[in-house]
């Protein structure tokens, strides 16, 4: 059994992922904060709910903006890290099962210290519907 990470929390009122109708891709948003006196890296996220999960960061220059895949992101030591609209989100694609608003999606992310950090994120239409 992998060892779950104490250190690694959500920032209030910060994760949930975007439905969209006819299994289409969805946007997940999260703020991890991190406790410890070390970096963590997040280098692979996965879900029982979605058969494929990538990391994407928006990159904007004069001309445009683009979606661009990464391969992990930091967690800084006593700080955070926002995954919000415009600028990083977890792209969650290929549901397992039918998902709607109102569910939640269960997220596991892995750690470069070999731990994981597992949370549920609500899924609806608006980031409002707290």
């Amino acid at each position: 059994m992998t060892p779950k990470s104490t250190d690694i929390t959500p920032a209030e009122k910060s994760y949930w992922v975007r439905w969209l109708p006819n299994a289409l891709p969805a946007a997940g948003y999260v703020t991890l904060k991190n406790s410890s006196d070390q970096s963590f890296d997040v280098t692979k996220i996965k879900s029982p709910d979605y058969k494929d999960i990538s990391i994407y960061q928006t990159v904007v220059d004069s001309e445009s903006s683009k979606m661009v895949k990464v391969d992990k992101f930091t967690i800084p030591a006593k700080g955070e890290f926002a995954l919000v609209p415009g600028k990083y989100h977890i792209m969650f694609q290929k549901p397992t099962h039918l998902i709607t608003p109102g569910d939640n999606a269960r997220v596991i992310f892995f750690l470069s210290d070999g731990k994981v950090f597992k949370m549920r994120m609500p899924v609806r239409t608006s980031p409002e519907l707290y």
